[in-house]
C-alpha cells in the first residue's frame, strides 16, 4: 500500500496552515458581524427572480449560460448608479462601478493595487479586523489613527500624517469606514469628513472610503460620503449589499478614477460575481428598498434600544462606558483601565456569552491596547436576548474579577 503523500517540502512561502474551524455560537451571541437574520426578503428576493425570469426568460437564460462580464450584471450596475445618486449624493458611469464578491473583495482589490510591501497605510486606532488581514497580507504598515466618539480626530491625524512624513513614512493612503463604524459604531460628521478631504489633498494621500452600513441608519441624519464631498478621484468608494439584504448574496462593489480601476481589476481572478444573486437583488431592491429600509431599521433600533439599556441597568455604577450609535449593528463597551476582559473572552463565551475583544481590531496588533475594550453585535440576537445577555455578561465579569 502506498503511504500518504506528503506536501511539507510543496508549499509556498506565501501560504499559511489556516484551522478550519467551524463558526461557534454563544447562547447570546453578541460576538458575530451579521444583520438581524428575521429581516432576510428570502421570499421577495425569489419573487423577483421569478419575475425577471416570467417577464424575459430569453435574456435571463442567455445571461446565465455565460459567466458574467468582468464588471458585473449591468442592470444591477444601472441600479446601483441609481441608488448612489438619490442615497450618497454623487453620480458614476456603469463603467465606473464594479461588482465584486462582497465588498471584502473590492477593498482587497484596491489594496493591492496601491499597496507595496512596507507601505504604511492609516486606519482608525481600533477598526475592521478583516481589512486589517487583507492589509497585512499585501504588507501594508498599518498605523493607527486616534480617534473619540465621533471617529477620527482630525487634528491627531494632520500631526500624524506630517510627522510620519518628516520621518520617510509618509503614509500611502487612509482606510476608513466612516458612517457606523465597525467596531465602535461612530459616524464622522460632515464638518470632519471636510476637515479629512482638506488634509488628504495636503499631504496627497487617496482615502479608501468603506461605506458598507450606510443603509443601517435608524436615527439622526446621514451624513455626506466622502465621495459626494470630492470629485477629484481622491476617494475611492466601496459599499455592499451583504449588510442591507444578506452576507450570504455576496455582492459588494466599488467605485474609483479609471486608472485605478483598470489596475484593481487587473487583479481580479476570473469573470464578475453570481449573476443568479445580482438579478435577485436588482429585481427586488427596484421595487422595496425604501419598504425593506422601513421594515428593518426599526426592528435593529428595538435591539439596539434593548441592549444600551441593559448596558445603563448593569453597567451603569462600574465605571464603564459604550457608545450610542445612530444605525449599524455595533456597540462598543469600555470597561476602566486595568480590566482585562480579553484574557477571558473564550472563558465568558463558553458560559454563555460572546463577544470580540478589542485587541482584535488594533489596527497595529501592538498587543498593547483594547484589553478592557469588546464589540458587542445587537443586530443578531432579539430584544429580549439582548436585556438578557447583558445581565448575564455582568454577572460573569463579577465572576471574573473585572468588574
Amino acid at each position: 500500500m502506498v503511504g500518504t503523500f506528503s506536501y511539507e517540502t510543496l508549499f509556498s512561502e506565501d501560504s499559511t496552515d489556516t484551522p478550519l474551524n467551524p463558526v461557534a455560537h454563544a447562547k447570546y451571541d453578541f460576538a458575530v458581524a451579521y444583520p438581524a437574520p428575521e429581516t432576510l426578503p428570502m421570499d421577495g428576493l425569489i419573487q423577483a427572480l421569478q419575475t425577471a425570469v416570467d417577464s424575459n426568460s430569453e435574456k435571463v437564460l442567455a445571461e446565465m449560460a455565460y459567466y458574467p462580464q468582468q464588471l458585473g450584471a449591468l442592470e444591477l450596475r444601472e441600479y446601483t448608479i441609481e441608488k448612489l445618486k438619490a442615497d450618497r449624493g454623487f453620480t458614476v458611469t456603469p463603467e465606473e462601478i464594479a461588482l465584486t464578491n462582497g465588498s471584502g473583495e473590492a477593498l482587497g482589490l484596491v489594496i493591492q493595487a496601491l499597496t507595496n510591501p512596507g507601505d504604511v497605510v492609516l486606519a482608525e486606532e481600533f477598526v475592521y479586523m478583516g481589512t486589517t488581514n487583507q492589509l497585512r497580507r499585501f504588507g501594508a504598515d498599518i498605523r493607527g489613527v486616534a480617534i473619540d466618539d465621533g471617529g477620527i480626530i482630525t487634528e491627531a491625524l494632520d500631526k500624524q500624517i506630517t510627522e510620519l512624513t518628516a520621518a520617510g513614512e509618509k503614509p500611502k493612503y487612509l482606510y476608513t469606514i466612516p458612517e457606523h463604524q465597525n467596531p465602535t459604531g461612530s459616524t464622522l460628521s460632515g464638518e470632519r469628513r471636510k476637515a479629512i478631504l482638506e488634509i488628504a489633498h495636503k499631504h496627497g494621500m487617496p482615502i479608501l472610503e468603506d461605506d458598507c452600513y450606510v443603509d443601517l441608519r435608524y436615527k439622526g441624519e446621514v451624513q455626506p460620503a466622502f465621495r459626494a464631498l470630492d470629485d477629484s478621484g481622491i476617494v475611492v468608494y466601496v459599499a455592499s449589499y451583504s449588510k442591507l439584504l444578506a452576507p450570504g448574496l455576496r455582492l459588494g462593489y466599488f467605485t474609483c478614477s479609471p486608472d485605478l480601476m483598470r489596475r484593481a481589476l487587473s487583479f481580479k481572478i476570473g469573470s464578475g460575481p453570481n449573476q443568479f444573486a445580482a438579478v435577485a437583488i436588482e429585481g427586488f431592491l427596484k421595487n422595496n428598498l425604501d419598504s425593506h429600509r422601513d421594515n428593518f431599521n426599526p426592528m435593529l433600533e428595538a435591539k439596539c434600544n434593548s441592549m444600551v439599556a441593559a448596558l445603563e441597568e448593569q453597567f451603569g455604577d462600574s465605571g464603564a462606558t459604550w457608545s450610542f450609535p445612530e444605525g449599524g449593528c455595533y456597540v462598543w463597551l469600555t470597561m476602566p483601565e486595568g480590566a482585562d476582559i480579553a484574557s477571558i473572552r473564550d472563558e465568558v463565551f463558553e458560559q454563555g456569552v460572546g463577544y470580540v475583544a478589542g485587541p482584535n481590531f488594533e489596527a497595529e496588533a501592538s498587543g498593547r491596547i483594547g484589553q478592557n475594550c469588546a464589540r458587542l453585535c445587537f443586530a443578531f440576537e432579539s430584544v429580549e436576548k439582548n436585556a438578557e445577555g447583558i445581565a448575564l455578561l455582568a454577572q460573569l465579569f463579577k465572576q471574573h474579577g473585572v468588574m
